[in-house]
């Protein structure tokens, strides 16, 4: 392959086999027959020097075969930025490396047939996934799995919450979940649903995973079913999502005791796409993040005086929904669903592979997360979490300006800059609303405690504790080994999981997410001067000079009458026009 040189066979049978060179007039050969004592074969004769004509070389090698290129590139299908190798990518290495030009064809053969060494079949990953659901019980007891299937067997739903993340995210956690839903880039697409949270350090905290067709009513209610089973009950839940109207119906009964919120990020660009404005989307997000009514009100007249359709947009939504101070309950300082994305893009490679090949991607992904975290939780040097502690330490350098009075021994008086707070540090509350919201001293609550001396970490919730995050990662999570080192019941073996009744779009799939229109960059362009900045109405300069083979327009061009044809008119302005032909 290397030196691009190709044979064929001559003659093939059980006891002989002749290979010679696909150029007649070529002298290689090989000539091998079988031993009688064995199955083995004995080369007899081999002449390993080609004399073929140079311009009878061919790039496209037939020993280049789909099963050939396969096997090489199955060790390095995951490239260094983390996305999956692509057909053209192993175009371009075969060429590279061996001096082979193939087709795509046979390079997206080849890719499918790598993935199937690496990572196994579809099939067989759908067959296997009840032995591996039992396998990641067994290993990591308490963990919940849940497998939905047709009456005629065929795939329906899987889910999968592992116990350490369920017992961190009860003992250790602030209720508030993030949910979103994913497109699945394997053979039979699918939706990939994700519940996260976000502990005291700012991280990222699965809670669980599933999988169905699509994101529609029924799946997203199995799928929160799932969830309320394996979490049961937890005061004081909120939801954040975006508007996905599934998710709020699926919400509203499964768990109506909990409060569902909306992402502000995504109402934004829904107000940017509605009404082609990036200032009012400002505006709104400025009003949602507002923790006092003063505050927000002020922001909604604003809104109200540059954009009456879209204050109305926003007040018809529901400010409950998507406004801080106005919910129902506790949103703490999670305002979007971005842990949930982050989630999304972590997966960016997996979501291509075989369904349990994904499942397993991620029981490993949160196995090397809770490792890590645990161990650099150990090695923090403060009580707090490092980013906790980051902001308390923004907050306590405000607090050095303020002029603190007291009223009595727990209530204090606060001013700065011509306003005035008051501070309860016994019932934890201030008038700015941040301590009682965030869980958190505000700048006016540290200030009060520095005029008493009391140590800041005694304000802050049990959430933003070191402590906390060491026991939310204390419970390590387990490895399944390799299949073929299960032992699983006869009965949960033999059970037939088929493919799921998905009929695949034409065309390549889309890897990339769909771009909203806020968020695409556009350039105005002359088509007049080819500049850009303005259109051909503002133009000033002069045209654009043709150097083709038709016509050079010079640079003061102007119209041409047919008329009179004089430059600088047209024939309807022309004084010619209603003078009678001869």
């Amino acid at each position: 392959m290397r030196q691009n040189f190709e044979w064929k066979v001559k003659r093939s049978n059980k006891t002989t086999l002749h290979l010679v060179c696909i150029i007649d007039e070529c002298t290689w050969k090989l000539r091998a027959v079988r031993r009688d004592e064995g199955t083995y074969f004995q080369v007899r004769s081999f002449v390993n020097e080609h004399s073929c004509p140079l311009e009878e070389i061919h790039r496209q090698h037939r020993q280049a075969s789909a099963v050939t290129i396969g096997e090489v590139v199955a060790p390095k299908l995951q490239q260094h930025d983390g996305r999956l190798m692509s057909p053209k990518d192993i175009i371009a290495d075969m060429k590279t490396i061996y001096g082979i030009q193939i087709m795509y064809s046979k390079a997206h053969y080849a890719l499918q047939y790598a993935l199937s060494l690496s990572y196994g079949t579809y099939v067989e990953t759908f067959q296997l996934l009840p032995s591996f659901a039992y396998i990641l019980e067994q290993q990591n007891p308490g963990t919940i799995t849940d497998l939905q299937c047709a009456d005629d067997g065929k795939f329906l739903y899987f889910f999968m919450s592992l116990w350490s993340s369920i017992r961190g995210f009860r003992r250790c956690m602030r209720p508030v979940i993030a949910v979103d839903g994913t497109h699945l880039k394997g053979r039979f697409g699918g939706t990939m649903f994700v519940a996260t949270a976000q502990d005291g350090n700012e991280q990222v905290y699965p809670i669980a995973f599933g999988y169905g067709d699509s994101e529609n009513n029924n799946s997203w209610e199995w799928f929160l079913e799932c969830l309320r089973g394996a979490l049961s009950h937890i005061d004081d839940l909120v939801f954040i999502s975006d508007r996905h109207a599934s998710i709020e119906a699926g919400i509203s009964k499964v768990f109506p005791y909990a409060i569902h919120t909306i992402c502000c990020w995504h109402f934004g660009e829904n107000m940017k796409k509605r009404f082609h404005r990036k200032d009012v989307a400002d505006i709104m997000d400025s009003a949602a993040r507002s923790y006092s009514e003063i505050q927000y009100d002020r922001h909604m007249e604003e809104l109200r005086k540059l954009h009456k359709g879209a204050y109305d947009y926003a007040i018809d939504a529901g400010p409950h929904k998507w406004s801080r101070v106005h919910c129902p309950q506790r949103r703490y300082r999670l305002m979007t669903t971005n842990v949930a994305e982050c989630i999304n893009s972590c997966l960016k490679f997996a979501r291509q592979l075989p369904l349990m090949t994904l499942a397993e991607f991620i029981r490993n992904m949160l196995q090397k997360w809770f490792h890590d975290r645990h161990t650099a939780a150990q090695s923090m040097r403060h009580r707090l979490t490092d980013a906790a502690h980051g902001v308390i330490q923004k907050r306590v350098e405000k607090c050095n300006y303020m002029t603190v009075n007291a009223v009595d021994w727990n209530i204090f008086s606060v001013k700065h800059k011509g306003k005035q707070w008051t501070v309860n540090l016994a019932r934890k509350t201030c008038t700015c609303n941040k301590f009682q919201m965030d869980f958190l001293p505000c700048s006016h609550a540290l200030a009060a405690a520095r005029e008493r001396n009391l140590d800041f970490t005694s304000l802050c919730a049990d959430y933003y504790k070191r402590e906390t995050l060491i026991d939310a990662y204390s419970v390590p999570i387990m490895p399944v080994g390799h299949p073929s080192s299960w032992v699983v019941p006869s009965d949960i073996a033999a059970r037939v999981v088929l493919n799921p009744k998905t009929k695949r779009q034409s065309g390549r799939p889309m890897e990339g997410r769909h771009v909203s229109s806020s968020e695409r960059t556009t350039t105005q362009s002359c088509r007049r001067c080819g500049q850009s900045g303005h259109n051909s109405r503002r133009c000033s300069n002069p045209p654009m000079v043709n150097e083709g083979p038709r016509t050079i327009v010079p640079d003061d061009y102007r119209r041409k009458c047919s008329i009179c044809h004089t430059i600088g008119h047209n024939k309807q302005t022309c004084p010619q026009k209603d003078t009678p032909v001869e």
